[in-house]
């Protein structure tokens, strides 16, 4: 399965007035493409506490990716030629994932993907300011308009099956979305090994579960799960958004909860 990464690329630049706006490019540069090509000289923002928690997994999903479209981070509010910085065409590919571009170009971005032969369109939100309503149904429309799955997770570790076939391959092939364990534990409910089966797209799944070995299922355990997904650190969005009722921030934390109540155990006699 092959992926198309459109994101913003970092700039020293900043807002002249109201009229002009800066994206987040941390997410996509810091963590989700680093883990997604488990470069040996990048810590995905762990700094001088990394200790390599993918290594053991074997990831390099570089070959994976067809192109990587880097766009600036800095834009006018509504943008009258939005495709102007789109290529004509994009490699061909299965998925394009679209993280915290300018509106105005998502929303121009599924006829693309489909003349690319891509089969879907997945787009992250770690922020409620990422993508309106409007712009997100609007999207949804031309994503029907073209016969392409699509999904919005917000933020993108609640990425779950069941929005499409290619989506759901996804998931499976890269090992991303909504996290799950599968625990190793002893006659004393210490947990021997822990593993991530499906880890947050930011990698987050694979320090956690590094951290949660030598533990004991209940309150240890969920009080490590507290301490090493936030020291991660998450980037989600820390106001609150309507839709959800809290912040991205939030909802991260207790879908990595959600994941240590639910892992898969296995008894160790």
């Amino acid at each position: 399965m092959k992926l198309v990464i459109i994101c913003c690329e970092k700039s020293n630049l900043n807002p002249e007035n109201e009229f002009y706006i800066k994206l987040d490019s941390r997410f996509a540069n810091l963590k989700f493409i680093p883990n997604l090509n488990d470069e040996k000289d990048v810590c995905t923002l762990c700094g001088k506490e990394c200790f390599r928690c993918r290594a053991a997994y074997n990831l390099n999903y570089s070959d994976h990716i067809a192109q990587i479209v880097k766009l600036p981070d800095l834009y006018k509010k509504f943008e009258d030629k939005p495709l102007s910085y789109l290529p004509e065409k994009l490699a061909h590919h299965d998925i394009t994932i679209a993280i915290g571009i300018h509106e105005d170009i998502l929303v121009e971005l599924p006829k693309l993907v489909k003349e690319s032969g891509g089969k879907a369109l997945l787009v992250p939100c770690e922020s409620g300011d990422w993508v309106s309503r409007w712009t997100r149904e609007e999207v949804i429309a031309q994503c029907k308009k073209y016969n392409l799955e699509y999904a919005f997770p917000k933020p993108f570790c609640t990425l779950n099956y069941g929005n499409g076939e290619t989506i759901d391959k996804f998931i499976d092939e890269y090992k991303l979305g909504k996290p799950k364990f599968k625990l190793y534990v002893n006659s004393d409910d210490v947990i021997v090994k822990a593993e991530s089966v499906i880890s947050a797209p930011c990698g987050n799944g694979y320090n956690v579960a590094k951290h949660l070995v030598g533990t004991k299922l209940g309150e240890e355990a969920k009080k490590v799960v507290a301490k090493y997904w936030h020291s991660y650190p998450c980037l989600g969005g820390m106001k609150i958004d309507p839709e959800l009722g809290d912040t991205p921030l939030h909802i991260a934390g207790y879908t990595h909860y959600n994941a240590l109540e639910n892992s898969e155990i296995i008894r160790i006699l």
